[in-house]
């Protein structure tokens, strides 16, 4: 019986170190904590990697255990930048995506927002008219019909908050790619659909 329970086990715990990390850093994504937890905790068998959503399960568990007199806040603080953010860069449509708008982040969160525009220049020149410094890089995402494309990342510092803006095009409003977690298309939250979010907490 210890045989068998010992590689749920190590799972388990390879996710609880990953939810951690994310938890204190907020520049990791899932895949990297997963590998910093897995190399930590001495681990080179794939097979006992925990999915995506078992790291989420675990990062919702450790910010109620360790964080719940500030999560909340923190939460809505969040929530409270994106709806500026999201005034900014209303002409191209955005949209919350992410830790921010499942509830599961506190203040080293991300605020991610997806943007509509054929052309990633258009964006990096609003970036650029409103004196905001940024970085760039190409970032591979899945897609429903099993395509995978490379799209552009924008991030930058808004204050205490860091802001992630995905640029996607137009023509991808309605097919949005898949989320990391749950393995289904992307729907985000409107600027409405948000302000909605903020009134009923």
């Amino acid at each position: 019986m210890p045989r068998r329970s010992a590689p749920r086990a190590l799972r388990h715990q390879i996710a609880i170190e990953a939810a951690q990390l994310i938890a204190e850093q907020s520049d990791l994504s899932y895949a990297q904590a997963r590998t910093k937890a897995a190399r930590r905790l001495r681990c080179t068998d794939q097979r006992q990697l925990p999915e995506n959503r078992e790291i989420e399960l675990a990062l919702k568990n450790h910010l109620e255990l360790f964080q719940s007199a500030t999560q909340g806040a923190q939460l809505r603080q969040l929530r409270e930048s994106a709806v500026a953010a999201m005034r900014l860069f209303s002409q191209y449509h955005p949209r919350l995506i992410g830790p921010v708008l499942s509830g599961i982040a506190n203040q080293h969160t991300p605020i991610s927002l997806v943007l509509f525009s054929d052309t990633v220049e258009a964006v990096a020149i609003s970036l650029m008219d409103w004196k905001i410094p940024f970085r760039q890089r190409e970032l591979p995402l899945d897609y429903s019909n099993k395509k995978r494309a490379a799209r552009t990342l924008f991030s930058f510092h808004a204050g205490e908050h860091r802001l992630e803006l995905l640029v996607l095009p137009e023509s991808e409003r309605h097919n949005m790619p898949l989320d990391p977690t749950e393995g289904r298309p992307q729907k985000g939250a409107s600027l409405n659909k948000l302000l909605t979010m903020l009134e009923s907490d």
